[in-house]
């Protein structure tokens, strides 16, 4: 009998067996964390291994014969020969459950190198059920082990075989916390995420930005929204130039009621420069509701004018609703006339028209709002005539206000109002005409 490690200098650097190549290689797609633990004693183990765990001469010359197929990524082979191998050690006795137990375990990582999980998953599962593998190598195969049943979405499977062995390793490593993390959340089980997320957190020296991100799955999905902001804002500390992160923090903020700090945060990535489209649109509509509509509509025109927003019919009227609510009425009229020039309807010229009343701009409303009746398109026709014969009776042209007024009393919103006008414009008509003068 032989005992492994001192028979070939792959082992000189500790005893790592051979199928660590496995590992070296890439395969597996990084799904075996902790391949080299797993992998440690395929063949072997140190040179204070106990007399049980020994190969015999044909077993190991078969297996490095194996190895070098590996190494020369003829896998077809190699699960040939192992196959053969099997039948060959199979067996009563402690010492050929051992060797069978080493065959299809490297069977095992041999699938894994070829990506075919399932059979790796079977190969894992007879090599434990034989018991003959020492403490330490079965416990590392149940982590490999865990982990194909969590790359092939078998997270129930997998976790129970996690559990076991993080109750049993002695130093879990950073992504073996990771892994019963994200098993959780397939799982749904979102409290469970979160101590483990968190102690691969504190263990690693780099945390990876995609572990923050579960941990903030998790808490996003349990309405832990107070954390969930703690974890966004570490998230913008390691990547500031994400947008998203942005936004998400201000939202977050929002669900708590903690609107001046959601606007806060907004408004610190558009100074930044990360907000673009719809979440400038977002930031300015924040600030109306705020009742700080002048920031808003600031940050809304200088969009407009860069281009950082489409200048449609919608976003200029935006606009000027900003305007208006900070009572900057000049401004509400240029951009209800900007949005006037890009529709075939004539609601933003009836807006500008009111605007014009406003200011009592008589004769400039008097073109708004018949640019308004020619385009179309408006909620109520009687509206526009009823404040059409408003402006004429301010111009002092009494004939056309009432004219105007008889067509807005055919709309039964306006007629009631348009009645009573109608009486009083005809009354000072008379007695204009009587010699009296007008009013």
């Amino acid at each position: 009998m032989i005992r492994c490690f001192c028979l070939h200098p792959w082992l000189e650097k500790g005893a790592v067996a051979f199928a660590l190549a496995i590992g070296d290689r890439g395969r597996f797609q990084g799904l075996l964390l902790g391949s080299a633990m797993g992998m440690a004693s395929l063949l072997c183990l140190t040179a204070q291994a106990a007399d049980p765990y020994l190969l015999s001469p044909r077993t190991y010359e078969a297996l490095t014969a194996v190895h070098k197929l590996m190494d020369q990524q003829k896998y077809q082979q190699a699960v040939e020969k192992l196959t053969g191998l099997q039948k060959q050690v199979k067996g009563s006795g402690q010492q050929n459950a051992y060797e069978e137990a080493v065959v299809l375990q490297t069977l095992g990582y041999v699938y894994s190198s070829v990506e075919d999980y399932s059979r790796a998953i079977q190969a894992f599962k007879a090599s434990l059920a034989l018991d003959a593998l020492p403490a330490e190598v079965g416990r590392d195969l149940r982590y490999s082990l865990a982990q194909l049943y969590i790359a092939t979405e078998q997270y129930g499977e997998g976790i129970r075989f996690l559990e076991v062995w993080l109750k049993e390793a002695k130093a879990p490593p950073p992504e073996a916390h990771v892994l019963a993390a994200s098993a959780y959340y397939h799982l749904e089980q979102y409290a469970k995420v979160i101590p483990p997320i968190m102690a691969a957190i504190k263990l690693a020296e780099e945390p990876q930005e995609s572990w923050y991100q579960l941990h903030l799955a998790a808490r996003l999905e349990l309405k832990q929204y107070s954390q969930a902001a703690q974890v966004l804002e570490t998230l913008i500390e390691l990547q500031p130039k994400n947008e998203r992160y942005w936004k998400q923090l201000a939202a977050v903020y929002s669900e708590i009621n903690k609107d001046k700090r959601a606007l806060a945060v907004q408004a610190l990535a558009e100074k930044m420069g990360h907000l673009e489209g719809q979440a400038l649109l977002y930031l300015s509509d924040f600030y109306r509701s705020l009742n700080i509509p002048y920031k808003g509509a600031q940050i809304l025109q200088q969009a407009l004018e860069t281009g950082a927003i489409k200048r449609t019919t919608q976003n200029w009227e935006r606009l000027a609703n900003s305007w208006i609510a900070a009572r900057e009425w000049e401004k509400g009229i240029e951009a209800l006339s900007k949005a006037g020039q890009g529709s075939q309807k004539g609601k933003a010229d009836l807006r500008r028209a009111q605007l014009f009343m406003e200011l009592q701009r008589w004769d400039e409303a008097s073109v708004a709002l018949q640019q308004a009746l020619r385009k179309g398109g408006l909620d109520s026709v009687g509206q526009a005539q009823f404040l059409l014969g408003q402006v004429h009776y301010e111009q002092g042209q009494l004939a056309e206000a009432i004219e105007a007024l008889e067509v807005a009393r055919r709309s039964p919103e306006y007629a009631k109002r348009a009645n009573h006008w109608i009486k009083h414009l005809q009354a000072l008509r008379k007695q204009k005409l009587s010699g009296g003068g007008a009013s």
